[in-house]
């Protein structure tokens, strides 16, 4: 059957606004303030045939989202229930030289709450990246991850958390001293690029057709007080930003743009890191400032309870 774009936006332009964020909550998964690849800025790299894993745990939650209107113009409309998720990252590095580590980030989620008591649980989709020394002093790692999506076939209920694009994010990690004793800047920026993918339409999501993402913008960067030999506190911020995503329907139209449909985030990040020779706890605090098409979300994450990925591996030795 041929689908009208227009069509749709003219059915969707008489809708409450109320309903179409439902629709939105249940078929498009959310711009959140939580990703794998940039949860924590990597400050090393294992030495050859050393491993290491950790699980790190959060708690996020949102009572709004901002949406865009015909013209663009984002407004916050509240959600009718508040959506909270508990989130959980399972992370295996394995040093495979003295200066390059592969990895594996397996993302998992558990909805506490949401709209009209839907759920959602299950693993989202993983992340293989390679990382790399570029300079040691400065630090400069660089990083290139591979994101093998898994089209929600490992998680169940209305709530999702996989992307259905495969996609490529090539980033840079710096840290460096600034002036002052104890000070240092580390951060760490990339992009990502997605391949095209049969998904939902994104102004009527009930829909489906050909998507492709275009290029996102991510950068995490943080200001790093060495407090004492064991304890670094830190403050910073996370930004992302993508554009429109074009749709292809099919029977020889091409490529469309879906107008309106560019998301921003813009997220205020605190934490620490407290370490010793043989373990360490890391929290984060999240609270997003501003956004476009995506939830006002704030949350908690923590590493360093305890549980660890490494036998997931079957190695012994471990490093960092």
């Amino acid at each position: 059957m041929k689908i009208d774009p227009a069509s749709f936006r003219r059915i969707i332009s008489g809708f409450p606004v109320v309903p179409v964020i439902f629709v939105l909550f249940l078929f498009v998964a959310p711009a959140s303030a939580w990703d794998p690849l940039y949860y924590q800025n990597l400050a090393s790299v294992l030495q050859s045939m050393h491993s290491d894993g950790d699980v790190a745990l959060g708690f996020f939650s949102s009572s709004s989202r901002w949406v865009a209107d015909s013209t663009g113009k984002q407004i916050e409309h509240d959600l009718p229930t508040a959506l909270s998720v508990i989130r959980v990252l399972a992370t295996g590095r394995y040093g495979i030289t003295n200066s390059h580590t592969v990895s594996i980030l397996i993302p998992a989620f558990i909805q506490v709450s949401g709209a009209a008591d839907t759920s959602g649980a299950g693993i989202a989709d993983p992340w293989i990246t390679l990382d790399g020394w570029i300079e040691r002093d400065p630090m400069l790692i660089g990083r290139l991850g591979l994101r093998i999506p898994l089209k929600g076939y490992l998680e169940s209920g209305e709530y999702s958390e996989s992307d259905r694009h495969l996609a490529i994010d090539g980033a840079l990690t710096v840290e460096t001293p600034l002036s002052g004793p104890g000070v240092l800047l580390r951060a760490t920026g990339g992009l990502r690029y997605s391949m095209s993918a049969w998904s939902a339409y994104p102004p009527f999501p009930k829909d489906s057709c050909e998507t492709r993402p275009p290029i996102e913008f991510r950068t995490t960067d943080f200001l790093v007080l060495k407090a004492n030999p064991e304890l670094d506190v830190r403050i910073g911020g996370e930004f992302a930003t993508r554009g429109d995503i074009k749709c292809n329907f099919g029977e020889g139209e091409g490529w469309e743009t879906a107008e309106n449909t560019s998301t921003t985030t813009l997220d205020l990040r605190a934490g620490f890191d407290l370490g010793g020779a043989s373990s360490s706890f890391t929290g984060d605090i999240y609270y997003r400032l501003s956004g476009a098409n995506a939830f006002k979300e704030w949350g908690i994450a923590v590493t360093g309870l305890g549980l660890d990925f490494t036998s997931l591996f079957g190695l012994g030795g471990s490093g960092r």
